[in-house]
């Protein structure tokens, strides 16, 4: 009898061993189940995230260029009228009355332009520039600030205009901004008008409105 009690045993011994294995099998491969679906939906989440923030990046971006060309419009206008610039706060203007007019709306275009479509771009260094532009034109038109030198305070506004532009199409192309270039100061000896530090190759192009 102590034979067929140890064989029986044995077996039942081997049989639980079995049992016990195949559940740890089971719980393992369990656990690695679980375990992979957790991470395929944090890596789905992580995505997702990432997706997201790239098309808010991108709507932003596109905010931003549609802004600009809006206020590149506007320096447009500005730059067409800038020789009456001087005028601006004179009874007798150099120029035409209707210069002289024409050369008002564009300031105040480009000051509304600093309180609306500017507001729509991220860009701080693009704001704060602009916001200098506004005003060095006031400065020079209604506040007469170097009119002693009328010719140099012209190309003065007009370079440091030219200077925003460039900063207005980098955000439209999407391309880095031009460097940080002081603006010029107004009240200054001298007949040299100011120039930013680096100038692109097509600055002095007849075509390009210098």
């Amino acid at each position: 009898m102590s034979h067929w009690t140890d064989l029986a045993g044995q077996a039942a011994s081997s049989l639980l061993g079995t049992l016990a294995g195949g559940a740890i099998t089971v719980l393992v491969a369990r656990w690695q189940t679980i375990r992979t679906i957790a991470s395929q939906g944090e890596l789905a989440l992580s995505q997702q995230s990432a997706a997201a923030r790239l098309a808010r990046a991108e709507r932003e971006r596109e905010r931003s260029a549609e802004a600009a060309r809006r206020l590149l419009e506007r320096l447009a206008d500005l730059y067409d009228w800038l020789p009456s610039l001087p005028d601006v706060a004179t009874d007798q203007p150099a120029l035409s009355p209707r210069a002289r007019r024409n050369c008002i709306t564009a300031l105040q275009s480009i000051r509304r332009g600093m309180h609306t479509d500017l507001f729509l771009i991220s860009g701080m260094p693009v704001r704060d520039r602009y916001r200098t532009l506004v005003k060095l034109a006031y400065d020079a038109g209604w506040r007469g600030l170097g009119h002693a030198h009328r010719e140099r305070h012209i190309r003065d506004v007009r370079n440091y205009l030219r200077y925003v532009q460039l900063t207005l199409e980098a955000v439209v192309d999407g391309t880095q901004l031009p460097e940080y270039a002081s603006p010029p100061v107004l009240e200054r000896p001298g007949s040299e008008a100011w120039l930013p530090p680096t100038l692109p190759w097509h600055w002095t192009d007849p075509a390009d409105g210098s």
